[in-house]
């Protein structure tokens, strides 16, 4: 049977609280919410309980804050957490939730709870959200002066409790770098109806920001897909009534076109939301990310120097807010102290740096900012093609075919017929383009990138090279020049 067509549209407002009220009932304390109720909470919170208010603040003051991720099971020790980051400048606060909850392994959660009330050992890489009856949440939000975001789990739960954060996009993060079994055209399915919930909201006179990832790049690979992720996102929210958002764009370790990228991204989300007419929806700033899933340092100084970079471009690029994890994240659950003093190091950097105002000129941005760009545009083209202008039933279609694809995705549904290396500075470049409709001038610029690489190490670049490009950054290095066993 063919499968319905999607469309770029609101959900059905009835088809929407049904849902909504079915979901929420299969949680433990999900009978907890009223959804009017929520509403009223949701108004009685000071502007610096919420999000967007927050972080147009920053903008606006020439500030900058960490968002952190982290999350304790212990609701005491979960308010204490908030409450050190709180006091180490940080005014995004996350409530990371663990993988049990992600997953919806309930019973789970509550076996393994049993122990950790006895011990009040840590035994969740998280806060089990859903574990603690609503009141209990919303001493979270009422212990912490900072605006708070449920990571992973929470929807309609968190946002009762008071967290005004909510929607996430379509969800490309998740789709290709986590799940195995998904579909694009499920994912596109499932997300409307969970974006239409920050909808449903800002009908009401609730606005709660949505943060944006794009497709996460799971290797060196350049951020064209990414930032077309954005959009889409972008776009696709804007339908569903979301009024406030701003990307994520994930740092490769280039300056160069980290820098590039942090200046198109926003620049070209604005014009695709002007062009489908979704002008009253803001994009409250730009979030520099330290999350590609390549090896992080194998050591701690090399983990507190990724962090200081990522903090660095976002400081001399004039953001409002860095995405950074705490140094030991790699190594395990973070601790209080490493979590307070990673950002403490990241919070340095931004009242040293940012408060000079220092304008940089970094040889080559503009040019890759040109690149990227012109490679944006071919596959939005290409996309709102396929879909005969609808950008949902488009997305749909690009994944299908190819048009929209990454390299090393776990995902079984993904082409993944395309492979990205480092030149000889340590930008990402593409070694094999796949179905992704670049023009060929373009990929002709990548191929001399590379063979300028392959001069230098008389080599010639290959998936062995890609997979040595994939370390080296853990290793200190730009590139995994040879011997790549090292």
């Amino acid at each position: 049977m063919k499968e319905k067509k999607l469309e770029n549209k609101r959900v059905d407002e009835e088809l929407l609280m049904k849902r909504r009220r079915e979901e929420l009932d299969k949680l433990p304390h999900g009978k907890d919410v009223d959804f009017e109720e929520a509403v009223a909470y949701q108004k009685s919170l000071p502007d610096s309980k919420v999000w967007w208010k927050v972080m147009k603040k920053l903008e606006e003051d020439g500030k900058m804050s960490v968002f952190p991720r982290a999350g304790t099971p212990v609701l005491e020790d979960m308010i204490r957490l908030c409450q050190s980051m709180r006091d180490a400048g940080v005014v995004l606060i996350p409530v990371t939730t663990d993988s049990y909850t992600r997953t919806g392994q309930h019973e789970k959660v509550a076996e393994i709870m049993k122990e950790v009330e006895k011990t009040r050992k840590p035994l969740l890489n998280g806060f089990p959200i859903y574990h603690y009856p609503l009141k209990e949440v919303r001493k979270i939000i009422e212990n912490v002066d900072a605006a708070l975001s449920p990571r992973a789990a929470g929807g309609d739960f968190a946002i009762a409790a008071g967290m005004t954060t909510g929607g996430g996009g379509i969800g490309f993060l998740h789709f290709g770098s986590y799940a195995k079994n998904v579909s694009i055209r499920d994912l596109v399915r499932g997300a409307q109806e969970r974006m239409s919930t920050v909808g449903w909201y800002a009908d009401r006179g609730v606005i709660l920001c949505t943060d944006l990832h794009g497709w996460l790049p799971g290797a060196p690979f350049p951020l064209t897909v990414g930032i077309v992720g954005l959009i889409i996102e972008a776009v696709t929210s804007a339908a569903q009534g979301q009024k406030a958002l701003y990307p994520l764009v994930h740092c490769m370790g280039n300056m160069t076109q980290d820098t590039a990228w942090i200046r198109l991204a926003p620049r070209l989300i604005r014009e695709y939301l002007d062009k489908f007419g979704y002008q009253d929806c803001m994009i409250t700033g730009c979030c520099p990310a330290q999350t590609p899933l390549f090896p992080v340092a194998r050591h701690l100084g090399g983990a507190f120097a990724y962090l200081c970079y990522v903090a660095m471009v976002g400081a001399l690029a004039k953001t409002n807010a860095v995405d950074l994890r705490s140094i030991d994240e790699g190594a395990g659950i973070p601790t209080t102290e490493t979590h307070e003093m990673s950002y403490r190091a990241a919070k340095w950097i931004f009242d040293v740096i940012r408060e000079q105002k220092i304008e940089i000129d970094i040889k080559g941005v503009e040019e890759e900012e040109r690149i990227t760009e012109i490679e944006v545009r071919a596959i939005m083209d290409k996309i709102l093609d396929l879909g005969d202008g609808d950008i949902a039933e488009g997305t749909v279609k690009a994944v299908e075919s190819g048009v929209l694809d990454s390299p090393w995705s776990p995902n079984i549904t993904i082409k993944d017929e395309v492979l990205g290396v480092r030149d000889a500075r340590g930008a990402c470049r593409y070694l094999e383009f796949g179905n992704l409709p670049i023009p060929e001038e373009i990929k002709d610029f990548h191929r001399a990138k590379i063979a300028e690489r392959e001069a230098i190490e008389g080599k010639k670049v290959d998936y062995y090279t890609a997979v040595s490009d994939l370390w080296s950054l853990s290793k200190g290095k730009m590139v995994g020049l040879p011997p790549y066993n090292d």
